[in-house]
C-alpha cells in the first residue's frame, strides 16, 4: 500500500512490520537517554551480534560480523577527555556471557570505562564509580 492508499509500487511501499521491543532494548534506550541528558554523551548501539546476518540478510559478508564476540552493546566518548565508554546492556536479572565479561575486562585494561548494566541506575552508578577510579 502506498502513502495515498493505492496499490504497492513495485514493492517499494510495502507495509513495514512493527517490531516488538525486548526488555533489553527498553533498558538500552533508557540508558542512552539518561547519558545524553545527564552527561551529554551519545551512546551508539553496535550490532556486534549481527542480527541482520542471523536473519539471512548478510550473505555478502559470509554471515559474520566485523566485531569480535562479546563486544559491548553501547559505545560512546566522554567529553572533554575523549575517554571511551563501553556498556554491555542486559535485561533486568540477566548477566553477561563469559565472552562479554572478558571483552569488558580487556577494554578496561586499555583505559576505557567498561561495564555492564541491567538498569539505568546501575549504568549511572557504575559510570560515576569508573570515573572515580580513573581519576584516582
Amino acid at each position: 500500500m502506498t502513502f495515498d492508499g493505492g496499490p504497492p509500487l513495485g514493492g517499494f511501499c510495502t507495509p513495514v512490520k512493527k517490531r516488538t521491543s525486548s526488555p533489553e532494548k527498553a533498558v538500552q534506550r533508557a540508558i542512552q537517554d539518561a547519558f545524553r541528558l545527564r552527561y551529554r554523551i551519545a551512546l551508539v548501539h553496535v550490532d556486534s551480534g549481527a542480527a541482520g546476518m542471523r536473519k539471512g540478510q548478510g550473505a555478502g559478508m559470509g554471515g559474520h560480523s566485523a566485531t569480535p564476540a562479546g563486544f559491548p552493546d553501547l559505545v560512546g566518548v566522554v567529553p572533554p577527555s575523549g575517554r571511551a565508554v563501553y556498556i554491555e546492556v542486559k535485561a533486568p536479572g540477566n548477566v553477561p556471557t563469559a565472552a562479554q565479561t572478558q571483552m569488558l575486562a580487556m577494554l578496561a585494561s586499555k583505559g576505557a570505562l567498561a561495564f555492564w548494566a541491567d538498569s539505568v541506575d546501575s549504568a549511572l552508578a557504575q559510570f560515576v564509580q569508573a570515573l572515580r577510579v580513573v581519576a584516582a
